[in-house]
């Protein structure tokens, strides 16, 4: 039965609201920090407020939809319209995000992925609409209209139902281990030293002369508690009730405080998996898994957002989930084959032939830049140093190529399948050609980009054995 065209819920105003007045939030702080009068400001403010909402009021009553059993049309446009029509036949991903306003009036926003939706957003979207739509568009996706049917499969699915759940404990060990939140820290501090007037870090300098000692370690652990409470407040933002579970081959993500949302992945969607053993979660013994999927992914502030299986798990539990989990993927414990123990020489000879003449030159401009740069240059030999031990593969029923890397401060471990691998490239120099080394690199498709994944400085016998092993297996 095909409904009539209609609005969203009227409690979407206020997420065009939210979402219009971003792009304003610079301005807005000018105005805070500007010298000018207050009632001007106030005059300013005033103004840009009235123009956000009334454009999220023209969304409102311009942006309907339209539900059928065939397809889903999703109107837009006051003077330019715009019609988006989608078959269920073409939806790869549904997804849900329900903020926590929505909650109490049982409202959702759908998010309806195709194979053609573009990097970062959705075909479609029904900005929020009642939970018992996802339903409807489930049942018509799969062409289930008997309710009795419907509730078979649910007591079959629950039967079936295999699950996991982020603890708050491993929320707090994630935060506290999360590495980006110091790369947040040094923004803000950076972006807060070019609006302080010069004046005051001349007044500070004075004050640091009478009680330096104290002022350094004062700073230090107020630094070391600003990164750790920025990182548990967006972790636990982010986190907050993760679950991940699988019913009839679809995996089902579930997170967020404010803002909870709900992905379905099915399991023949998925490209891969990365295992994640960051150095310092290593030694609590826990690891993360994310998914490597098609289709358009939402957009995170840096880029992409990750997909995670499990965000934070015990290592040894990690591969019994993933077979769980992920049953048409043969996953054990791979026994990785190291490639590039004895061949440091060739990660550290581009890094030494910068860097030293950098130090030197940087020693003969300040003593302190010398001993910085000297400090940045060990840093990296000796994080060149791990991924020489850590550089390795394996091939697993001769479907399943697993590649170890060492990437910032994490082994990575990628699986991934023969069929998903879009091209198999090998490398090489007339310099490495003569030793029988060379690079081999994997390409697949992540969303919508393609990506590389490889081994540097191996074996031309490695390189063959995987390619004669893996690439070029019947199996």
């Amino acid at each position: 039965m095909t409904t009539k065209r209609q609005r969203f819920h009227p409690s979407v105003i206020l997420v065009y609201f939210i979402r219009n007045i971003r792009s304003w939030i610079f301005l807005i702080f000018l105005l805070f920090i500007n010298n000018n009068s207050f009632f001007y400001n106030a005059l300013a403010l005033g103004g840009i407020v009235l123009f956000v909402l009334i454009t999220s009021l023209v969304k409102y009553f311009t942006h309907t939809y339209q539900i059928s059993p065939e397809r889903i049309i999703v109107y837009r446009g006051l003077l330019k319209k715009r019609e988006t029509d989608i078959s269920y036949d073409r939806i790869q991903t549904i997804k849900q995000r329900q903020w926590f306003f929505f909650k109490p009036f049982n409202v959702v926003e759908v998010l309806i992925e195709t194979a053609s939706t573009s990097p970062g957003e959705a075909e479609a979207s029904l900005s929020a609409v009642d939970h018992s739509l996802v339903d409807t568009i489930e049942q018509y996706r799969n062409k289930e209209y008997s309710h009795e049917n419907t509730e078979e499969n649910e007591q079959g699915v629950e039967k079936n139902k295999i699950h996991f759940a982020l603890s708050n404990k491993d929320i707090t060990l994630y935060a506290l281990t999360d590495a980006k939140a110091i790369l947040i820290l040094l923004g803000i501090f950076t972006f807060i030293t070019e609006w302080i007037p010069e004046e005051m870090f001349t007044e500070v300098g004075t004050v640091v002369d009478y009680f330096q000692g104290f002022l350094i370690i004062f700073l230090f652990l107020f630094v070391l508690f600003a990164i750790a409470l920025l990182s548990l407040a967006k972790n636990f933002i982010k986190f907050y009730r993760f679950q991940s579970s699988l019913k009839n081959e679809t995996l089902i993500l579930e997170y967020g405080l404010f803002e909870r949302k709900v992905q379905t992945i099915p399991l023949s969607k998925i490209q891969g998996i990365r295992l994640h053993k960051q150095l310092v979660r290593a030694l609590f013994n826990r690891s993360s898994v994310e998914l490597i999927i098609m289709g358009g992914q939402e957009k995170e502030e840096q880029g992409l957002s990750s997909v995670y299986l499990f965000p934070l798990i015990h290592n040894a539990q990690v591969y019994e989930e993933l077979a769980n989990f992920l049953p048409n993927i043969p996953l054990q414990k791979p026994l990785i084959h190291k490639v590039s123990q004895k061949r440091l020489w060739y990660f550290w000879r581009w890094k030494l032939l910068i860097g030293i003449p950098g130090i030197v030159i940087g020693f003969n401009v300040n003593l302190l830049l010398g001993i910085g740069l000297s400090i940045v240059l060990i840093v990296v030999l000796l994080l060149a140093l791990k991924a020489t031990h850590t550089q390795g593969y394996t091939i697993e029923d001769r479907r399943i190529l697993v590649l170890q890397q060492f990437q910032g401060l994490s082994t990575i471990q990628l699986f991934i399948a023969q069929k998903n691998i879009q091209a198999f490239v090998q490398s090489t120099s007339l310099w490495l050609e003569k030793k029988q080394l060379g690079h081999l690199k994997v390409a697949f498709k992540e969303g919508e980009l393609p990506k590389e994944s490889g081994l540097k400085f191996i074996a031309k016998s490695d390189a063959e054995t995987i390619h004669r092993g893996f690439w070029n297996s019947t199996i």
